[in-house]
């Protein structure tokens, strides 16, 4: 069954039974995470698409799944994520887009696509120092 996916780095969304190894567009490797029709759809500027929803237990499935193969993994801390997912999820209720909890949206489309969760978090310097995302769904693995 074919599903939407979203590379982390750059936003590019790919439809189908898997997700590239590495992005075509950003040419990073493992990228991509599932994501929901609705959130492709915001992305790609409103183009028609299967609709599949996500819900805390689908996204929390998902970004378990999109971790297996890079050097982070989903905080080990169930009460954090948890917190966490609900800031997503009302960020999406409020704003289309699942935005980091943590941080501020800008109004600015192109600019606040860098704070769809999970945003590139490897980029920033919270990671790179503390070995964390900005609001600590995720964590480098030891």
């Amino acid at each position: 069954m074919k599903k939407h996916w979203r590379c982390f780095v750059c936003n590019d969304i790919h439809y189908g039974i898997k997700p590239p190894e590495i992005c075509p567009t950003c040419q990073v490797k493992n990228a991509y995470v599932k994501t929901s029709s609705a959130e492709a759809e915001t992305i790609c500027g409103g183009a028609e698409a299967e609709k599949v929803d996500f819900n805390k237990d689908i996204f929390l499935e998902a970004i378990e799944k999109f971790t297996e193969n890079n050097e982070f993994q989903v905080n080990p801390d169930r009460e954090k994520v948890n917190l966490l997912l609900e800031g997503i999820f009302n960020n999406e209720k409020n704003h289309g887009l699942k935005y980091c909890p943590c941080r501020l949206i800008t109004k600015d489309f192109k600019e606040d696509l860098k704070l769809v969760c999970p945003c590139n978090f490897l980029i920033h310097s919270t990671y790179k120092e503390k070995g964390e995302c900005w609001c600590g769904l995720f964590k480098r693995r030891k």
